[in-house]
């Protein structure tokens, strides 16, 4: 019985030191550096997933074990605060959108003009999708080039069309393009799409772990500030 008792409290105890994250694909390679940081100073592990926030959303209504969801809008985490299915939202940084390609004569937005194919990722469930096609809608490009949208399930998937050849330009996530030692990419102006906010909240699992309301306040923490600078991010 004595020994019965020793492996659950060891379970426990091993689930309590893991952090379970659904994070937005945009946030990957920041994600990476943190989760090397956060593990090495907290001794917690942090497992992180990665997909669309639309996507990560719906997984966690119909009940994925995450403790951590981290949206690249704050469009989920609010739906989730009002079902009372999240708790302790935490703005935390600010996205970015660059026109991206291997092609330098289709740099900029004139590139985009003489693309045959533009990625950008899904704007049904993808918040850089949405904020691309309106990016393009208040240029006036939209109907234009609407033709020739091609869309990744989620912002990474488009970024990797553009990488593999599947099309000549993407518009996408600055964090993204900082990853690629190839290509050109052109900063889009802030005040010419919606507003980026990626957002954390605890899970109705992870309130229940002190190390992942810890892991949030890691968010606010001056160490984590000096990364997003790095991986294209603003300040909230």
């Amino acid at each position: 019985m004595r020994a019965l008792l020793l492996v659950l409290l060891l379970a426990v105890a091993a689930y309590s030191q893991t952090i379970y994250i659904a994070s937005a694909s945009s946030m990957r390679p920041l994600m990476e550096e943190v989760t090397e940081v956060f593990e090495k100073s907290s001794g917690v592990e942090l497992k992180v997933s990665y997909g669309s926030s639309g996507n990560l959303f719906r997984q966690i209504l119909g009940g994925a074990p995450y403790d951590v969801f981290i949206s690249a809008n704050e469009m989920y985490p609010e739906r989730l605060l009002e079902l009372g299915r999240a708790y302790h939202p935490t703005l935390f940084a600010r996205g970015r959108l660059v026109i991206f390609t291997l092609k330098p004569e289709l740099k900029g937005i004139e590139g985009l003009k003489g693309a045959r194919r533009i990625a950008v990722a899904n704007p049904r469930h993808a918040p850089y999708g949405r904020a691309a096609v309106e990016f393009l809608k208040k240029e006036g490009l939209y109907e234009e080039l609407r033709t020739r949208l091609v869309f990744g399930s989620n912002v990474a998937q488009a970024f990797q069309f553009v990488v593999s050849g599947g099309a000549d330009v993407g518009i996408v996530s600055l964090s993204l393009a900082l990853t690629y030692p190839e290509g050109h990419y052109t900063i889009l102006p802030e005040d010419r799409y919606p507003p980026i906010r990626h957002v954390a909240v605890l899970t109705e699992r992870g309130r229940k772990k002190e190390s992942a309301l810890k892991f949030l306040e890691f968010l606010k923490s001056p160490d984590f500030k000096s990364m997003l600078e790095k991986f294209g991010f603003g300040a909230p």
